[in-house]
């Protein structure tokens, strides 16, 4: 950490390792500080969606034991719709239940976001 961790703030959500984190891109992922779930990373995905309209919304937990954070964004994304989402520490099966979908529909949906999979979801 040393004296930067002075300037610019420590990363808690990442000291902490619970938290989400997310972005367009697996390899450059942002932390959501938002331990106890009160929106903070609702704030965080539409800002996402809002300034890079991204093809993919990866999630991550810090912590693979815990997952609950990524389920809450998984929950909020399937509420809003249009959005697709990659979850590597969670079984597809999983991911497409809480999209209210099937696995193949997902699978097809994260192969080819700009395919028409999503014509055919509920």
């Amino acid at each position: 950490m040393g004296w930067f961790s002075g300037i610019f703030g420590t990363n808690r959500a990442h000291a902490t390792g619970g938290n989400l984190w997310i972005g367009a891109d697996p390899e450059h992922l942002l932390p959501v500080d938002d331990p106890e779930g009160l929106g903070g990373y609702q704030v965080a995905i539409d800002k996402l969606i809002r300034e890079t309209a991204p093809k993919w919304i990866y999630l991550r937990s810090g912590d693979p034991e815990d997952l609950s954070m990524v389920r809450k964004a998984l929950e909020y994304l399937s509420y809003i719709g249009g959005e697709i989402a990659v979850v590597e520490q969670m079984p597809d099966d999983e991911v497409a239940a809480i999209f209210g979908v099937d696995v193949p529909l997902y699978r097809a949906a994260v192969a080819n976001p700009d395919g028409n999979a999503g014509e055919y979801a509920g």
